[in-house]
């Protein structure tokens, strides 16, 4: 089977999805035109406001292509494939609007079942012999852009984090659906291959600058199925929604599943700012995917995209994003996490946890 239980996703954000992928359609069909929900974000940069959603117009044709590849997804997460590695719905361009699915496959043997489910969609089915165990490699704090004499109310995404275990990457603040807010990394930085919920709840998170570290949480609860932990904040210590050495610093929300695969077709690329690797940027390659590269358990709600040097060891729990388009200059809105890049050949991607995904199955959001 496919390993795990990945259930059939839900649509965009969870909310408006009869405008993002329904009603919106036959409304403005018409015109060649539809309604997506682009983006939910906050009216007041900073705040812990409320979420709203933001719409945009897109390609009718397009819109329908992808909603077809979105469909084939949450059908292959349903079927029963062993073999399965990851799938990935790859949208079209506004001039080439068809929408294909990606799928990597340890089995030849799954081409019928697959072409069965994609239908008249393209399917490009790339099967590997395996893929070796990532090699990794322990940061050293030389190498890291490190936080500076920081105001304590005021904690950025982008700074060297550390547990016990090893080094990652700070995230900008994490809400819950009461507004508070969290610290938050990559779940692996606490050992047990990511797999851990509660096991390491009470371990310190710690901020470091050359041989001083400090601890600015504790955590609270891992998600193994998302490759994140939330922590919550201790001694003062405040995340804000922000990223540090990003032009653009003020998260103020968060692409949709329809947002990602909207930046895709228009070739926007996204940015990233690690502690080791610093500023980096790259295309989105695939979006609304399942993977199964690593561990026992397969992650759903996944986004490709960059490639190996988009990010590197110690950049674990930074963020994915892109200017947010009605204050590009200022703001910025949220892609993802980045949780890994392939080690094996033949591939060359960065993926993580799509933040619409974190909002859809808990409650949490940037």
């Amino acid at each position: 089977m496919l390993r795990t239980g990945v259930a059939a996703g839900v649509g965009a954000t969870g909310m408006g999805t009869a405008l993002v992928w329904g009603l919106g359609a036959d409304r403005e069909r018409s015109s060649g035109r539809t309604d997506i929900v682009y983006a939910m974000a906050r009216s007041e940069p900073g705040s812990a406001g409320p979420l709203r959603a933001r719409t945009r117009a897109v390609p009718t044709d397009w819109h329908e292509n992808t909603r077809r590849a979105f469909a084939v997804q949450e059908e292959l997460r349903e079927t029963e494939l062993s073999s399965l590695l990851a799938a990935f719905a790859v949208p079209g361009s506004y001039d080439d609007p068809a929408a294909s699915i990606a799928v990597q496959a340890v089995d030849e043997g799954v081409r019928e079942t697959l072409e069965a489910l994609s239908g008249d969609l393209a399917l490009d089915l790339d099967v590997l012999e395996e893929v070796p165990p990532s090699p990794g490699s322990q940061p050293t704090v030389a190498e890291a852009y490190q936080a500076p004499d920081l105001d304590r109310r005021r904690v950025p995404g982008g700074l060297l984090c550390e547990s016990k275990e090893t080094f990652g990457t700070l995230t900008p603040a994490l809400f819950d659906e009461e507004g508070e807010r969290y610290f938050a990394t990559s779940n692996h930085l606490y050992g047990g291959g990511g797999g851990k919920e509660t096991e390491h709840e009470g371990e310190p998170l710690s901020l470091r600058n050359g041989e001083r570290s400090r601890t600015v949480g504790r955590v609270l609860r891992g998600y193994p199925l998302a490759d994140l932990v939330r922590v919550g904040p201790v001694d003062g210590y405040r995340p804000v929604p922000e990223l540090a050495r990003a032009s653009s610093r003020t998260v103020v929300g968060q692409y949709t599943r329809a947002g990602l695969a909207d930046l895709m077709a228009r070739n926007e690329p996204l940015e990233k700012v690690g502690a080791f690797s610093d500023h980096t940027s790259g295309q989105i390659k695939g979006v609304d995917g399942v993977t199964c590269y690593v561990g026992e358990i397969c992650k759903r709600g996944q986004l490709r995209w960059g490639d190996e040097r988009t990010m590197t060891d110690g950049d674990s729990g930074s963020v994915n994003f892109h200017a947010d388009p009605e204050h590009p200059e200022e703001h910025v809105l949220v892609g993802g996490i980045n949780n890994a890049r392939t080690w094996w050949p033949g591939e060359d991607f960065t993926w993580g946890t799509a933040a619409h995904h974190l909002l859809d199955e808990y409650g949490l959001h940037f």
